[in-house]
């Protein structure tokens, strides 16, 4: 799948940086990382990204023709509305959101009680892989925020 700016429209500025936080070098090096693990394991990737519960970027890779702040602001979101709807429905919590368009996935994962991490694949991604490899990768970004790993 090619993904042109015509594919992705997102309201409002950005251009994608991260937003400046008191993290530090090395826990944003590990989100990184925990980026790139992705790249190199899951199939049909297009991209990932990192955001806090309230919608900031804390880390992405994906394509430049995706609005990376954009897509941590929908992410964050779609997370909320969510853990909203599942606990109407079935009093328990979420983990996560899967959005199946057609041409393509986007699987939005919980990383903890702070952020959250969305997975956008292609349509020829086998979702049980995606799900194989993005779920203890959530986890292990939830570790990484953790209060404890900060000091």
């Amino acid at each position: 799948m090619t993904i042109t700016p015509e594919a992705i429209t997102l309201t409002g500025p950005g251009s994608g940086a991260r937003i400046n936080s008191p993290r530090t070098d090395s826990v944003d090096s590990d989100l990184d990382a925990h980026l790139r693990t992705l790249r190199r394991r899951v199939p049909h990737l297009i991209g990932s990204a990192v955001a806090s519960s309230d919608g900031l970027l804390m880390a992405e890779d994906l394509p430049d023709v995706i609005e990376a702040t954009g897509i941590a602001a929908l992410t964050a979101a779609l997370l909320s509305v969510s853990l909203t709807f599942a606990a109407a429905t079935h009093g328990a919590d979420l983990h996560e959101v899967v959005l199946d368009s057609g041409v393509g996935h986007v699987a939005v994962y919980r990383a903890g009680p702070t952020a959250c991490l969305a997975l956008l694949t292609d349509s020829d991604a086998t979702l049980a892989r995606v799900h194989l490899e993005a779920r203890p990768a959530a986890r292990a970004i939830a570790a990484t925020l953790a209060p404890a790993h900060r000091h």
